[in-house]
């Protein structure tokens, strides 16, 4: 009779497993479902409407300058500091030779 009580208790523990077994195995099919329903949707709606141009119309140069993001390059003024030195183009790793008068 022992023994009874401890049978007991490891079937519980059996039924318990199970059940979150189950649930597990439920939720999961019930994500499929949803993501499966969710697809279907996607590919049953219509593309969304691309507004067309005129034959006319000329596409932006600079996207960016018109969203105000970057300025117009007729707008942006030129820094001196900014401009490469002329120097630069002779090889950096010679001494410069220093020219007689």
């Amino acid at each position: 009779m022992a023994e009874t009580p401890r049978r007991q208790e490891g079937l519980q523990r059996v039924q318990i497993g199970l059940t979150g077994l189950a649930g597990v195995v439920l939720l999961v099919g019930l994500a499929n479902i949803v993501i499966d329903k969710a697809r279907v949707d996607d590919a049953a709606m219509p593309p969304p409407a691309v507004p067309t141009l005129e034959l006319n119309a000329v596409a932006p140069k600079e996207p960016l300058a018109e969203l105000g993001v970057q300025p117009a390059p007729e707008q942006a003024p030129i820094v001196p500091d900014l401009q490469p030195d002329p120097n630069l183009k002779k090889p950096m790793d010679q001494d410069l030779q220093p020219t007689e008068p």
